[in-house]
């Protein structure tokens, strides 16, 4: 199953869906995680690695880069960057950080 990235977080949009790892799969509990979470339409699933091949967009997130959009997974060039939820992620983010300056 995917995980995490080296320091980070990963989000996938699977069937029109956004989606991160389970902290059940071993993945850091990175803060941006958890907050991106709480402020955007996500939800935690297991996502094997047969499944790269069908995902739509990713982003990963972190304290130092925030939520930075993936462009390509296994070569594969992803169709739009960022798509239109890594970019209503990336708005929710930046409500949250205009609106607490320590969410």
């Amino acid at each position: 199953n995917l995980c995490e990235g080296t320091g980070t977080n990963v989000f996938v949009v699977l069937d029109g869906r956004l989606v991160t790892p389970p902290l059940a799969a071993g993945c850091l509990a990175g803060i941006t995680r958890e907050l991106l979470l709480e402020v955007a339409s996500a939800d935690e699933q297991d996502v094997p690695m047969a499944a790269l091949p069908e995902v739509q967009e990713a982003f990963l997130t972190s304290s130092t880069r925030d939520i930075q959009p993936i462009r390509s997974i296994d070569g594969r060039a992803l169709a739009s960057v960022p798509g239109a939820l890594t970019t209503a992620a990336i708005d929710a983010w930046r409500a949250l950080e205009a609106s607490s300056l320590d969410p």
